[in-house]
């Protein structure tokens, strides 16, 4: 049993991002703003039965496709299918989705394969803390 969820604390969401994102978080200003902006960016939330918020995407809307800027799930939810549940309701708007995701983390880029990604792209040295390249993932 899950719920999704639309309307989200910016606090609750900044405090899972530092849980999970620990040297590249948002910051909770950030989050802010993003919740100030409604027909750019979306944050859609995955809860559990007692309420608790399992993980949550972070959406750009830029009209004729949707960028996951960040997913993320609490790391006592993973390997349960919230992860899957959000990429689902993102599906629902049957617009593109796209994403980049760094090249060394193969465990995000088979989640991705898995439900339906495909890797369309390179973005040689993306990331500028590690020179790393970014794959450009879409579905």
């Amino acid at each position: 049993m899950f719920t999704i969820c639309e309307n989200n604390s910016s606090e609750e969401i900044y405090n899972l991002e530092k849980e999970i994102f620990k040297n590249s978080a948002y910051t909770l200003k950030q989050i802010e703003d993003i919740n100030t902006m409604p027909d750019m960016y979306k944050i859609i939330s995955v809860k559990d039965e007692k309420g608790i918020t399992a993980g949550y995407v972070i959406i750009f809307n830029n009209s004729d496709s949707l960028e996951i800027m960040k997913i993320g799930v609490n790391p006592e939810y993973r390997q349960k299918g919230f992860g899957t549940i959000l990429i689902n309701e993102m599906k629902k708007s049957r617009m593109e989705i796209f994403l980049e995701v760094r090249e060394g983390n193969t465990t995000a880029r088979e989640f991705y394969k898995k439900n339906g990604f495909k890797e369309a792209g390179k973005r040689k040295n993306y990331y500028r803390d590690t020179g790393e390249s970014a794959i450009i993932m879409v579905y």
